[in-house]
């Protein structure tokens, strides 16, 4: 199946005030990067997966209309490719429209040194989906990414392993959804389906309210663990003997619920 890259968050031109938010609900959040594109970013690394903070410079609004336009919070739901050509050549017999392959950068200095994080993504139609945007991501140097240096986090978080969405035609949107994935990814229920994309269970069901993306699940090596970060960044959340729930409101517009890893 195809894996799950990263999640993104869309914070406009307040990059400052999310980061402060999320380093409150106990993450490490690395270093601003810079895009090629115009954009600019904090991660969030877990181990396979990551969060991603993206938003405009307060000096170049428009540079990308996509974000610009975009309401704050979760965003972009971001799958992983190794040859983005050829995933858009696999996508497209499906019979599903993508965008051609874009190529862009950001520097990362590593101990000293500057060096490129390079990426290649190919992506949906902004309107292919109402709920938020849909893309394949194919890194070309992984190891400015992942590195173990951003991946302790002070509540433990240690993978993404769900999303939710809700939109009113879970149908239309699961043709999308095995458009993109395959057959095999999708499976459907009374009031929608869930889409799998390892280690991520993406659940979309069906509402009257206005589509959207909802939240995260993350899963945390100790709930106490996560607790106490929460407790230190004065963060309200609830408590259940399996997971913790933390409201859109304190999280940047997202519902974040962490749960104990298997």
């Amino acid at each position: 199946m195809t894996p799950f890259d990263h999640a993104v968050i869309t914070v406009g031109a307040r990059m400052e005030a999310a980061v402060d938010v999320f380093a409150r609900l106990g993450f490490h959040v690395g270093e601003r990067g810079w895009h090629t594109l115009g954009s600019i970013n904090h991660l969030i690394v877990l181990e396979s997966t990551y969060i991603e903070l993206l938003g405009l410079p307060a000096d170049r609004p428009d540079a990308r209309p996509e974000l610009r336009d975009a309401p704050e919070g979760l965003n972009a739901l971001v799958f992983r490719s190794d040859d983005a050509d050829e995933t858009r050549a696999q996508v497209v017999a499906r019979g599903t429209t993508l965008g051609p392959v874009q190529q862009f950068s950001r520097p990362v200095r590593i101990d000293g040194v500057d060096r490129d994080a390079v990426f290649r993504t190919v992506r949906a139609p902004v309107d292919a989906s109402p709920a938020g945007r849909l893309y394949f991501c194919q890194h070309l140097t992984p190891e400015l990414v992942w590195r173990a240096s951003r991946q302790a986090h002070p509540n433990g978080a240690a993978e993404l392993v769900g999303a939710s969405l809700r939109v009113r035609e879970p149908t239309h949107e699961a043709v999308l959804y095995r458009g993109l994935l395959g057959d095999d990814a999708v499976r459907t229920g009374p009031r929608g389906f869930a889409a799998s994309a390892p280690p991520v269970t993406i659940e979309v069901t069906q509402s009257g309210a206005p589509p959207a993306m909802l939240g995260l699940e993350i899963a945390v090596s100790d709930l106490d663990r996560a607790a106490r970060a929460l407790q230190a960044g004065g963060v309200e959340f609830r408590r259940a003997s399996d997971a913790i729930s933390v409201d859109p409101s304190r999280a940047w517009n997202v519902a974040l619920r962490f749960v104990r890893r298997p």
